[in-house]
């Protein structure tokens, strides 16, 4: 895939050299040191071809910053890809997700730019979107400023009620109130903006913790090509570690094959008692977030009238969860320590006290309280299918070709009713972010024949059940006499609520009803020679109650279930991990011949 490339400055090139001492210290502290010496080299032979070619060649971009969070001096050198050939891209995409709580309306009281930041913004720069608070208040240009250290741009952008959708250079960027997605191809670094991250959330939003953390990466096809920390998986779970506390890696599938990798992070639910409120939001001292009579209320404690000098600090009071959730997760900030942060409140609890309950937002309840995300990642994709993802001769590049893309391929009748974004690259390649409600699809292609790539990924809920047992079942959620549910370890009827398809049906969808429509539906598409699925499963229920041991072990049945036979291919690998908070279900496919 063809991407614009920013254009460089000379100023920039000068800087360079003066930041090599710096950037090499910070590299050091949280990469091997053989890493550290390939950086050596690529600094050197950047300054030796930025001296000798300075009026021809681009050159590099240095970025230097530090970080009130306690990150000092987190140094960034972007230097031009040299080494990737034309026709050889890296499509395989690096995943971060960053969880600053648990549910986004417990971040309503953050709807204030501090003064100290506050920056004229012109109107091309203003986002749309209608009640906007938590991550959502953070200008644009501040998000460009963390992309450019990842080496990516914003092409176009998307909004609605709930979050808003970046369509990337490299990829895209998600922002919800309480949570950011960035996924990025290519050689992008995108963990060296990691500190970035952490101090935007800290200086606009007062977020000095986070909740929880993923990254994730397939099998990268040019592992050689990549910049920094990203050659080698050991050196970003330890870059990761010197971050994060309480994280855990791991190598999903083959090692000597086609494999996955995962970074994570448990649950730390006194993320919020760090949140100092600066803002004039709340008319109230005290707001509850569920107004009817529960056991399980989530209740905002803080805020000040508008007129009201001084801060007060906002935490999060749990009271006492039904006896069904007995898992615990550890309270400490996974955010390692360092001098910058100081607590404004205390708060003891685990996983199993926090339940999701409803908010008087008014897009509240867009938001799913169980979350499940499919990913799709394909290789060795057909040419003759691909050939649509090349610009032709009357294609206008941009917008106006990732439309055309969007009607050939059946791209926009995959979701209907989202609100689609595609972006059609020259002289080939193309992605797309979709919208839906509180939920997102982003798609992103390579066609060319020696790196063939593309990836699919949702968090819109779809069944995990075939259809023939998923139709059988009320809206109520209960078992219909003669079901083919019920056959399902003959526990299917004793379910609680509603189940996942029972929300589909509810609202205005239309689309892949299950996991293996929507895998099928994708397949046809891109008609991929290999595949990886991944497949995370919150432990929510749909009314925001952690699962009972019951509950999950019969969702971690029909998880395993749901990855399996996928017309026309072999499964070679199926996996099934538990975590605290969350599950997942790993599978891999290879095309029958």
């Amino acid at each position: 895939m063809t991407v614009p490339v920013p254009a460089s400055s000379l100023a920039q090139a000068a800087a360079a050299g003066e930041l090599k001492s710096a950037a090499l210290q910070q590299l050091n502290a949280s990469i091997n040191p053989t890493t550290a010496s390939a950086i050596a080299a690529v600094i050197d032979n950047n300054e030796t071809a930025t001296t000798t070619s300075a009026p021809t060649a681009p050159a590099p971009h240095a970025h230097l910053h530090n970080n009130e969070a306690g990150f000092q001096n987190d140094t960034f050198l972007d230097t031009t890809n040299d080494t990737q050939e034309a026709g050889s891209f890296e499509g395989p995409e690096k995943l971060l997700e960053i969880w600053f709580g648990p549910a986004p309306y417990l971040l309503q009281g953050i709807r204030t730019i501090p003064s100290e930041f506050q920056t004229p913004v012109s109107e091309e720069e203003t986002l749309g979107g209608s009640d906007r608070y938590g991550l959502r208040i953070v200008p644009k240009p501040v998000w460009d400023e963390m992309l450019a250290i990842v080496k990516c741009q914003v092409l176009n952008s998307i909004q609605n009620d709930c979050m808003d959708a970046f369509l990337l250079s490299e990829s895209s960027f998600f922002v919800y109130p309480h949570k950011l997605i960035l996924k990025t191809c290519g050689t992008t670094t995108l963990l060296m903006a990691l500190p970035k991250i952490l101090e935007i959330a800290q200086n606009y939003c007062g977020l000095e913790k986070v909740w929880r953390v993923f990254y994730s990466r397939k099998t990268f096809m040019f592992p050689e090509r990549q910049l920094h920390v990203h050659r080698d998986w050991k050196d970003e779970v330890a870059f990761l570690d010197r971050h994060f506390d309480h994280g855990s890696a791991y190598t999903v599938g083959k090692v000597n094959g086609d494999h996955w990798c995962l970074y994570l992070t448990a649950p730390q639910d006194d993320c919020l008692s760090h949140i100092t409120s600066r803002r004039n939001s709340f008319s109230s001292d005290t707001v509850a977030i569920n107004n009817e009579d529960s056991n399980n209320d989530v209740v905002v404690v803080g805020g000040h009238d508008a007129n009201e000098a001084g801060t007060q600090p906002l935490s999060i009071v749990t009271r006492e969860c039904h006896s069904g959730s007995g898992r615990e997760s550890g309270a400490a900030s996974p955010i390692a320590s360092s001098p910058g942060l100081s607590s404004a409140s205390s708060l003891s609890s685990s996983s199993s006290s926090i339940s999701i309950a409803s908010s008087s937002s008014s897009a509240s309840y867009l938001y799913p309280s169980h979350d499940q995300t499919v990913e799709i990642l394909m290789t060795n994709l057909n040419p003759e299918a691909m050939k649509r993802f090349y610009q032709r001769e009357d294609d206008v590049p941009g917008t106006v070709g990732g439309v055309r893309v969007d009607q050939e391929t059946g791209l926009a009748g995959l979701f209907p009713q989202a609100q689609l974004d595609s972006y059609l690259f020259t002289p080939c390649g193309y992605s797309a972010n979709a919208l839906q409600d509180g939920n997102y699809y982003t798609i992103h292609v390579t066609p060319e024949p020696v790196c063939s790539y593309a990836s699919f990924e949702t968090n819109i809920p779809v069944g995990l059940r075939h259809k023939k047992s998923s139709k059988s079942r009320s809206v109520s959620g209960n078992n219909s006499a003669g079901s083919s549910s019920a056959s399902e370890d003959g526990e299917a009827a004793e379910e609680e609520g509603k189940t996942k398809q029972d929300v589909v049906s509810e609202a205005t969808y239309t689309g892949p009803e299950t996991l293996t429509d929507l895998i099928s539906r994708v397949v046809e598409i891109f008609q991929p020679g290999t595949m990886s699925v991944t497949l995370f499963s919150s432990h929510l229920t749909e009314d925001g109650q952690m699962e009972s041991e019951r509950q999950m072990e019969r969702r971690q049945r029909r998880m395993v279930k749901a990855m399996g036979r996928i017309t026309g291919f072999s499964r070679t690998d199926r996996i099934l991990y538990e975590f605290d908070g969350c599950d997942l279900v790993f599978g891999h496919f290879v095309a029958k011949a």
